[in-house]
């Protein structure tokens, strides 16, 4: 079996889909969804026929052949570098004191109701 087949059998089911949502946008009463799912499948189609067109990509072809070591140790390092804590740069920012008139904000008047012995402190240290 040619590698253009399972391509090609992949382009005839979307030329189906085409054609039905063709029919469904083109009906009596077709909404604005019909439209919009007929232009999806029709960018879908068109791509996939520019697949079989050029050729599968390299990758489509089937899986790499690598050696399982070193598959194993990149799967590592890069769970390593996603749960480091110190890869992240240190932030020192911080809020700005609220003014008076801020105070009737509702996300102001919220953190106030959410922690009133904090707010309150910050008020008296003024």
């Amino acid at each position: 079996m040619p590698k253009s087949d399972p391509m090609r059998r992949e382009l005839d089911d979307i030329e189906l889909k085409l054609r039905s949502a063709q029919d469904l946008a083109d009906a009596p009463g077709a909404t604005e969804k019909d439209r919009a799912d007929l232009k999806l499948i029709e960018q879908e189609y068109l791509a996939t026929r520019r697949k079989v067109r050029h050729g599968a990509p390299a990758a489509a072809a089937g899986p790499k052949q690598t050696d399982p070591a070193k598959t194993l140790e990149k799967k590592l390092d890069e769970a390593l570098e996603d749960t480091f804590p110190a890869s992240d740069p240190v932030s020192f920012v911080e809020a700005a004191p609220v003014k008076e008139q801020d105070r009737t904000l509702p996300a102001v008047e919220m953190a106030e109701r959410q922690q009133p012995g904090k707010t309150a402190a910050a008020r008296k240290s003024r």
